[in-house]
């Protein structure tokens, strides 16, 4: 009786634990950009995040974490959430994700290729310098990947927009989602091309892009949001009243200008920029 009785307790106070145990062991899932911006809320936490992976790396700084050369392999990787057609975003690629030397998938760390995405579950095994030190557990390799093509013709489109060359940038950027690219890619370049349509007066287009733009986007965009609501309302609010004229073809420029009496009517260039009231 006292034998069955203390083997209960026993059981009583084991099951909590292990329950316990199973929820510390779900990964939070977050975001690579989440997780560099608070590595501290991290630490000891299992995640599940999506990057891309960049190039196989070279462990430093060994005596101030647990990942050595002998026992780990490390590689570089961008967010899933990174604009990699930007320069900025580009350079800013992550190293500390390791993985175990003794692990199931070592060969397939090998394997990847640039631009390979991959949801990854690890944990933050510390902090350093502010920033994470990530042990990769396990990772799964997705089907869509940006590829050079992609990412040259979102560089060059925005390039073009800066110009406000907005036909040509809509030539660059209507090349831009062709292919397995993945749904980061095409949210950004259906809200540029809803841009550039909005810019030179055709709103049904830019409605309709705009619109894919907000279907495929994960977080909150405030501006997808304010263009969406121009395009439906008040669409001339949006249009390019300030135009560069030196360079610009007439199939290139705004379909309001050809009703300004002010306006060049070839394509010759003057060498200055002109305001639309």
């Amino acid at each position: 009786m006292k034998t069955s009785l203390l083997a209960t307790l026993i059981l009583c106070a084991v099951l909590p634990a292990q329950d316990t145990q199973t929820q510390a062991d779900t990964p939070v899932v977050t975001t690579l950009t989440n997780i560099r911006k608070t590595p501290d809320a991290y630490t000891n936490v299992t995640v599940q995040f999506t990057v891309q992976f960049a190039s196989l790396g070279k462990i430093s700084n060994p005596f101030f974490t647990r990942f050595t050369p002998s026992e780990f392999s490390n590689f570089y990787a961008w967010a899933d959430e990174q604009p990699l057609w930007q320069r900025t975003s580009y350079e800013d690629v992550f190293g500390n994700l390791f993985y175990a030397k003794t692990g199931t998938q070592l060969q397939e760390v090998y394997s990847l290729s640039t631009y390979d995405r991959m949801t990854v579950t690890g944990i933050v095994r510390n902090t350093f310098q502010s920033m994470p030190f990530i042990e990769v557990v396990s990772f799964s390799k997705l089907g869509d990947q940006v590829n050079s093509a992609s990412l040259a013709h979102m560089y060059r489109g925005e390039q073009l927009m800066t110009e406000r060359r907005w036909q040509r940038a809509i030539a660059e950027l209507t090349l831009a989602p062709a292919g397995n690219t993945p749904t980061t890619l095409k949210a950004a370049a259906y809200k540029n091309l809803g841009v550039c349509h909005l810019r030179i007066g055709e709103n049904s287009q830019a409605l309709s892009y705009l619109e894919q733009a907000k279907s495929l986007s994960t977080t909150t965009d405030m501006e997808l949001d304010d263009l969406l609501t121009n395009a439906t309302t008040r669409p001339s609010n949006e249009l390019d009243r300030v135009v560069g004229s030196n360079g610009l073809k007439d199939a290139e420029r705004p379909m309001w200008e050809a009703f300004d009496v002010t306006a060049p009517t070839t394509g010759t260039t003057t060498g200055t920029t002109q305001t639309i009231q």
